[in-house]
């Protein structure tokens, strides 16, 4: 051994990327989900970027939260605490930040909206849907279960030619 410690450092750039929110990734970070047009990536962002693409994603969930939130004429100091499904990090000032942009939305923040509101439910859907695959679907746990129960098409036709047991 010579003495070489082997210490990865990332450069200024890569460190910079890291440090981007949804709203920079976009051209216009000011309508950041406040509109229900798509948005273009902000100049030096490539759009094929992951990144972007979920920032976009993240832009239409807001936007559908924006505007079914009016629908109910309501705000969201007021709904936040009637939701059925929430977590811990669901605070107003934490979803204020998501729906500016300001912060990447988590898998758990897309799991509350859209078990909250049928418009990001078919946001998710369209964007995760894939035709290729058998269509899925789920149902909630039993009282006391442990999650979801996922059945793909072939599952259920297997199930209805089963005999009872």
């Amino acid at each position: 051994m010579t003495g070489f410690v082997f210490n990865p450092t990332r450069g200024d750039a890569a460190a910079a990327a890291d440090d981007m929110t949804p709203r920079d990734l976009v051209d216009r970070p000011d309508m950041f989900g406040r509109w229900g047009k798509p948005m273009r990536a902000a100049a030096g962002i490539d759009p094929a970027d992951a990144r972007f693409i979920a920032a976009n994603l993240q832009h239409w969930v807001a936007n559908a939260i924006r505007e079914e939130v009016l629908m109910r004429r309501t705000n969201l100091a007021t709904l936040l605490p009637t939701l059925a499904v929430t977590s811990p990090e669901m605070t107003l000032d934490r979803v204020s930040r998501l729906q500016h942009g300001d912060e990447p939305m988590r898998l758990a923040d897309l799991l509350v909206w859209a078990r909250t509101f049928d418009a990001v439910r078919d946001i998710l859907t369209s964007a995760f849907g894939d035709a290729t695959r058998a269509p899925v679907s789920t149902t909630p746990p039993a009282e006391g279960g442990m999650g979801p129960i996922v059945t793909t098409g072939m599952a259920r036709r297997r199930a209805a030619t089963a005999e009872p047991t």
